[in-house]
């Protein structure tokens, strides 16, 4: 867990201990009710958010004392990985997954919105089998130098 600048852009990032709700993916969406799948994205939402405020106090202990808005616009880049014996997501999958993750940024604070005017660009990577166990890593990228 770091942030640092790079080339004088800020680059945060982040390690979450854990993988999205699966029950979000595109693939299960159409066999559920969609008021169940709302109640299971709002939950991950405020899951999403906790977790995320959580990783970046680990970086930043002064983190609850400072502003939170990060300088837009952005680049999200996700890593999943997956454990043994879970089948991995594709890029689609993942985007699923993670989009509660990005609308909870939102919610923190972070952007003041998740348009392509603040959010750039999203990548997502899927290693499957990995020895890291069920977790996440995202990497935040400033286009632009931030404000100190």
């Amino acid at each position: 867990m770091s942030e640092r600048l790079t080339a004088g852009l800020r680059v945060i990032v982040l390690n979450i201990p854990c993988l999205p709700n699966l029950d979000l993916s595109a693939n299960r969406r159409r066999s559920r009710h969609f008021m169940q799948q709302a109640e299971d994205t709002k939950a991950e939402r405020l899951n999403a958010g906790l977790l995320l405020a959580q990783a970046r106090r680990n970086i930043n202990p002064a983190y609850d004392a400072g502003p939170r808005t990060l300088a837009t616009p952005v680049a999200l880049a996700w890593t999943l990985c997956w454990p043994k014996g879970t089948r991995a997501r594709d890029a689609d999958g993942c985007a699923d997954l993670c989009k509660p993750w990005i609308d909870a940024m939102k919610d923190l604070g972070w952007l003041p919105n998740d348009s392509p005017r603040y959010v750039r660009q999203v990548s997502y990577e899927s290693i499957a089998s990995s020895p890291k166990g069920p977790s996440m890593q995202l990497v935040i990228y400033g286009l632009r130098p931030w404000d100190e």
